[in-house]
């Protein structure tokens, strides 16, 4: 049965609040790191003047190279019990999670993601488009400026330390350097463990323990351009607003910082909204509904679980599509295709040695 995005606005599903099930980091050669090597924490200066344009000299970006969900697998074989429970239906990134859900009111970005079942769980991976490619290729020098902004201004206001100083321009921003937290929640019944970079968190003490990990907030930071007129805040609020409440939500985060920048790329004013806000705001205006986004995740997932019900195997790869300009369905394509297996060998060895 084809998939489509409705905008109708059904009862919100159920769905338990994101719980922290672990964490790792990631290096700056995109090497898995085990523990919180790159937690950052919360440390907004009392003046607020940040250039964005300054550190463009040291600034490494991230390698270009297709992970895949090898560091959630790593996490897995690390963390074995998470295995021999077979508790999870599901296993993948946040990002991919975001994607699905801000599809029924996606008309201009179309994705792929691919499913294979393995031991009783479905892990899903989210693929490259053509389009994006093509639009690697097409950046500008101003695009990368605008790209970067982002990552210079999480080292104005995170420390590497509780009672530290933000770094500012002086420290040198490099992309692929994350902290990752491991989140297990159920989506309308169905158990789902996906990983999510996390920005920082909120704390007084240093962090060092999961436990300690659990009881502290955590935060999501963003920098966007101050509106100037209605139009622009429109957009904000029918896009990025959008982003910015599924990417929280699905964390548990209720609240975003947001830096505010002028066109000629300097913050003046952190200030912050709550999800609710966003929500009611988006609402208001008839833009979105978290209630859409949640039941269109909720309808996938199950899409996904019953199209593979009766298949388990690491090398049947399933292939689901979205590209409005196509099609107005979520399209699907079965692969029997070993070159379209996601799973590392390593991890598909482990399992066979496990199970």
């Amino acid at each position: 049965m084809d998939l489509y995005p409705s905008l109708e606005l059904k009862p919100f599903p159920k769905f338990s609040r994101p719980e922290i099930y672990g964490a790792f980091s990631v290096d700056s050669n995109l090497h898995y790191q085990h523990g919180m090597e790159h937690l950052k924490y919360l440390n907004i200066p009392k003046k607020v003047d940040f250039d964005l344009n300054n550190g463009d000299d040291s600034y490494v970006e991230k390698p270009d190279v297709d992970n895949k969900i090898n560091h959630l697998l790593k996490f897995m074989t690390e963390h074995d019990d998470v295995l021999r429970s077979n508790q999870f239906n599901f296993v993948c990134f946040r990002g991919l999670l975001r994607l699905i859900m801000c599809t029924p009111y996606e008309y201009r970005e179309p994705w792929i993601i691919l499913a294979t079942k393995f031991k009783g769980t479905i892990y899903l991976c989210a693929q490259e488009t053509q389009q994006k490619k093509e639009e690697k290729l097409r950046r500008t020098d101003r695009d990368i400026r605008f790209m970067r902004y982002g990552h210079k201004f999480e080292n104005y206001v995170f420390s590497s330390h509780p009672q530290g100083e933000a770094p500012g321009s002086n420290k040198q921003v490099v992309e692929a350097e994350e902290f990752c937290t491991m989140f297990n929640t159920k989506i309308g019944g169905m158990s789902v463990l996906y990983g999510a970079e996390i920005d920082g968190v909120i704390s007084k003490d240093i962090v060092t323990t999961l436990p300690e990990l659990k009881k502290v907030p955590l935060v999501e930071v963003k920098v966007k351009r101050r509106e100037t007129n209605e139009r622009q805040l429109q957009n904000f609020y029918k896009f990025k607003a959008r982003n910015f409440w599924c990417q929280s939500f699905l964390v548990g985060i209720d609240k975003v910082f947001v830096g505010l920048r002028n066109d000629n790329g300097i913050v003046n004013e952190v200030t912050s909204y709550t999800l609710k806000e966003l929500s009611d705001q988006a609402k208001e205006k008839n833009y979105w509904h978290g209630t859409v986004c949640m039941n269109f995740l909720n309808d996938f997932l199950r899409k996904v679980m019953l199209d593979m019900k009766d298949i388990d195997d690491p090398y049947t790869v399933f292939k689901y599509q979205w590209d409005v300009t196509k099609c107005d369905y979520v399209s699907c394509q079965k692969i029997c295709d070993k070159s379209f297996c996601f799973l590392s060998n390593e991890f598909i060895q482990f399992m066979n040695n496990l199970c």
